[in-house]
């Protein structure tokens, strides 16, 4: 049987990293080499230096009030979801949406335990105006009848609990708590309780004429007692109480 037109395969001796093959062809050899250096070029350039690049993104334009509680990052470009307490991360995509994070919010432990056991010094304000430094806990379920309360005593809309710069200012005050949804307002204007109503007579000694201001007492979940004033109206003269008993029933229909 003849050989001729027949090369010899060359031998690795070492050097080569990928062998080259040959085979006959009817014009000569025809060398075919692996595809193997391709991939493992493309595979280190990738991954071969093992840096991570996270870059922080701009929240500024998501409505959602669960971005809160979490950092946008691209990663490698890839964007993430990264929580702000225990720093896992989850997909920020936009076609993600938002279910995955408000359920990991929900069982993350470092969250429960920054709710439940840290305490700061923080102003507490007096029924009068007057200030006072106390060491407190973060509550949430008090934070939600505070807001609710200053919306009906300066007669805020319901629709600023939706704005998302309100929500950007009170993450800054606490990351911990959540702006509650209208709904969930008009649940704590609807508190049914028990409340006493005071009057004050002033009379202005120069002019003779009476100012009365009417004022609700009443204890809250907490058991404190908690006082605001409802109305400062005049009085004509003769200060009655068939006159102030007009007055107050005016001040409290109105």
């Amino acid at each position: 049987m003849s050989t001729e037109g027949v090369q010899p395969t060359p031998q690795d001796n070492g050097n080569s990293a990928n062998p080259v093959l040959s085979a006959p062809t009817g014009n000569g050899t025809v060398t075919n080499p692996t595809p193997q250096a391709a991939t493992t070029n493309e595979h280190n350039g990738n991954a071969g230096n093992g840096n991570v690049v996270e870059e922080i993104l701009d929240v500024g334009k998501l409505k959602s009030a669960v971005w809160l509680h979490y950092t946008k990052v691209r990663i490698n470009g890839i964007v993430k979801a990264k929580c702000n307490y225990c720093k896992k991360k989850l997909g920020g995509e936009s076609n993600n949406g938002t279910t995955h994070l408000k359920n990991h919010t929900k069982i993350c432990v470092q969250k429960k335990i920054r709710d439940g056991s840290q305490k700061i010094l923080g102003r507490h304000y007096l029924a009068k105006g007057n200030q006072d430094l106390v060491a407190t806990a973060f509550n949430s379920d008090f934070s939600k009848r505070e807001l609710a309360i200053a919306i009906t005593m300066h007669e805020y809309p319901l629709s600023m609990v939706d704005h998302l710069y309100f929500k950007r200012f009170v993450c800054s005050l606490q990351p911990l708590f959540t702006v509650p949804s209208r709904n969930t307002i008009l649940k704590e204007l609807r508190f049914k309780g028990r409340i006493a109503i005071t009057t004050d007579l002033w009379i202005a000694t120069n002019q003779k004429k009476g100012y009365m201001v009417v004022t609700a007492h009443y204890i809250d979940k907490s058991w404190v007692l908690r006082s605001h004033m409802l109305r400062f109206a005049y009085v004509p003269a003769p200060h009655t109480a068939e006159r102030l008993g007009t007055v107050l029933v005016n001040c409290l229909l109105d």
